[in-house]
C-alpha cells in the first residue's frame, strides 16, 4: 500500500495522533500511564509541527519537531549549556511513532526524508533527539551522536543526542 507523508492539519489527523502517541509512549514503551480514553496529548503539541504517514486516511506513523526552548531533550541533559556549542539554529525532533503492524523501513524513512527535508530548506543546523536506548545502534547509523548518558522516564530510557544536518 503506498503512503502519503505530510504535515498534519485537519482535527481528524489530530485525534489519530494522539491515539497513535498513547498505543506507543503509554501502552508500548510506558513512558506515560494508559489514560482513560486511549489518548495522549503531547506537552508540546500546539508549538509543534508533526509530519505524519497515511495509508489510506489513516495516520499510522508520526513523528514531530520544536524549534521552541526549552527542549525537552534538555532536562535529560546534566548541562543544558552543552545545546549552546552547537550549530544552531537547533530543531528538537520528537515522538517518532509507527504502528506496529507498518514499522517497515520505507514507511520509516519517508517520515524521516520529509522532516529532513523541511528542517534543512528552513535553515536548521542541528537536530535533537531524545533516542530510545534500547535503538542507540540505530540512530548512530543516522548520523546522532549521543549528548550524554542514558536517562530514565517512567518504563524507558532516553540518550539526548544531535545530528549536524547537511547546509
Amino acid at each position: 500500500m503506498p503512503y502519503v507523508f505530510k504535515v498534519a492539519e485537519t482535527a481528524e489527523e489530530y485525534d489519530q495522533i494522539r491515539s497513535l502517541n498513547h498505543r506507543v509512549f503509554a501502552e508500548e514503551v510506558r513512558q506515560h500511564p494508559p489514560t482513560a480514553n486511549g489518548r495522549l496529548i503531547d506537552s508540546r503539541e500546539a508549538i509543534s509541527r508533526f509530519f505524519v504517514a497515511l495509508a489510506g486516511n489513516r495516520v499510522v506513523g508520526m513523528v514531530c519537531t520544536c524549534a521552541q526552548r526549552p527542549f525537552s531533550v534538555e532536562k535529560r541533559l546534566s548541562d543544558p549549556a552543552i545545546l549552546d556549542t552547537l550549530p544552531a539554529p537547533l530543531l528538537e525532533a520528537r515522538l517518532l511513532a509507527i504502528e506496529p503492524a507498518y514499522r517497515k523501513r520505507m514507511l520509516f524513512l519517508g517520515l524521516l526524508e520529509l522532516m529532513v527535508a523541511t528542517a534543512i530548506s528552513e535553515g536548521y543546523a542541528t537536530l535533537l533527539i531524545s533516542g530510545i536506548t534500547e535503538r542507540l545502534r540505530m540512530y548512530q547509523r543516522m548520523g546522532f551522536r549521543a549528548l550524554g548518558p542514558a536517562v530514565p522516564c517512567g518504563g524507558a530510557s532516553f540518550t539526548p543526542m544531535a545530528m549536524e544536518l547537511p547546509r
